[in-house]
């Protein structure tokens, strides 16, 4: 009887692999694929889009693996940006919260936001950036 805890269960030996193995190599093989240098895009929203994704915004704003996210989500962040501050714009308060991320937190998450991102960029890039994320409705 010793070593043997009553109403223990014996781990799974065998069987098929975990999916999650298989999550991880796709997740691999498309960041690998995705590292490929994009040309800029001319058109403001689309060149946002090629910023945010360099910034890999994506990896705080979008759900990981498990469903979940460090910051709030985005994918309507252009509606919803014109009802967080009283009397400001949505391109206000988008191009706020990327220079001043403290300014305002969303309730519900931390102030984990990165400083700085605004003198990373390139001249323009914090325009087409406030313009993408505006045009996610």
């Amino acid at each position: 009887m010793m070593g043997r805890v009553v109403g223990a269960r014996r781990p799974h030996v065998g069987g098929r692999c975990p999916p999650a193995p298989i999550v991880v190599l796709l997740a691999t093989a498309m960041l690998l694929a995705s590292c490929a240098a994009e040309p800029p895009a001319t058109d403001p929203v689309a060149r946002g889009g090629q910023v945010y994704r360099a910034l890999n915004c994506g990896s705080c704003h979008e759900p990981n693996l498990f469903g979940q996210r460090l910051g709030p989500p985005l994918d309507h962040v252009g509606s919803v940006a014109a009802t967080r501050r009283t009397g400001m714009s949505a391109e206000a308060y988008l191009r706020e919260s990327i220079v001043d991320p403290g300014a305002y937190v969303v309730p519900g998450y931390t102030d984990s936001m990165p400083r700085g991102l605004d003198r990373s960029l390139l001249p323009g890039d914090l325009d087409a950036l406030v313009a993408y994320l505006a045009s996610l409705r």
